[in-house]
């Protein structure tokens, strides 16, 4: 009987955890098709959330599930995985004592620097020169690497697939010219979509109205966090209190190449290091699927 392409890559897994180490000099492997190639213009777009106007209707939850074939049901989910690239998460207003709750939208942030990217090792996780970070179904083994590396514990396992799976930014759409499905669908203004520097002056127009609203730690967060996200936030507070990390690194140099040794020679992926590597300060950092992140003990 045959093995498939990719029964033979899961096979694989320690030779191609191998090559991740020389890979941390090398790169990602050269790219062969269309998924690979760069959408003109696009390299500017970007996503604005602006917190204080979702309303948590999951608009976005369903709109993005229609748009790629995701499974039932069309509700939100607590998290993100590969069955559910988008996902809208309450927190407790900390800042407010009216016992509401802020919701956050979640997907892919499509880092500058990522850390999935860094992780993968047989090249299936990358970025295009147009920022989009994509995963490549076929190459994908489903070693999780990524999945541990997230600093914002986004993609998983899409269990019909059986490979990991995430937000990629709606490139099919954006191949035509259209909005990503989540802003097309937003119906109060909470996800927009359009040129960066156009969605960070309203970013920062609308951080000026939240200060003067009494919202003293109001913040834009995404615009240098990891080389920049494709995703920028208006958050009310602390970032920490929402589900982001204040300072995160990506799992790359020396820590990360003593990490690939070990998973060569352990042939297991052990999620506590890997975490340390992307880890604020010296500070344990815990994720939590549902609740996002949040600081350890």
């Amino acid at each position: 009987m045959g093995v498939s392409r990719r029964t033979f890559l899961k096979l694989s897994g320690l030779t191609a955890a191998g090559s991740l180490v020389s890979g941390l000099a090398t790169g990602i492997a050269s790219a062969t098709t269309v998924e690979y190639t760069a959408i003109p213009g696009v390299d500017s777009k970007t996503l604005f959330i602006d917190v204080t106007r979702c309303i948590g209707c999951a608009s976005c939850v369903t709109a993005c599930k229609k748009q790629n074939n995701l499974p039932a049901p069309y509700k939100n989910s607590k998290y993100t995985n590969g069955d559910n690239w988008t996902a809208v998460k309450f927190y407790k207003k900390e800042d407010k004592d009216d016992g509401g709750l802020y919701k956050v939208k979640m997907q892919c942030m499509h880092c500058n620097e990522p850390s999935c990217v860094a992780v993968c090792p047989t090249g299936a996780a990358f970025k295009r020169e147009d920022g989009i970070v994509l995963i490549d179904g076929d190459v994908c083994i489903a070693c999780r690497n990524c999945v541990v590396a997230c600093p914002y514990a986004i993609p998983g396992e899409n269990k019909e697939s059986g490979v990991v799976e995430k937000c990629t930014f709606c490139k099919e759409r954006m191949a035509e010219g259209k909005p990503t499905a989540c802003a097309e669908a937003c119906p109060t203004g909470a996800v927009q979509f359009g040129e960066r520097e156009e969605l960070l002056i309203k970013a920062n127009e609308r951080l000026g109205q939240l200060k003067k609203q009494g919202y003293t730690n109001a913040n834009i967060y995404g615009n240098k966090e990891l080389g920049g996200l494709k995703v920028i936030y208006l958050l009310p507070g602390n970032p920490l209190k929402m589900g982001f990390m204040e300072n995160p690194k990506v799992a790359t140099g020396d820590v990360l190449l003593k990490w690939a040794m070990g998973l060569v020679t352990a042939g297991a992926v052990i999620a506590g290091p890997l975490r340390k590597v992307f880890g604020e300060d010296d500070k344990s950092v815990n994720i939590n699927r549902e609740q996002g992140v949040q600081t350890g003990e």
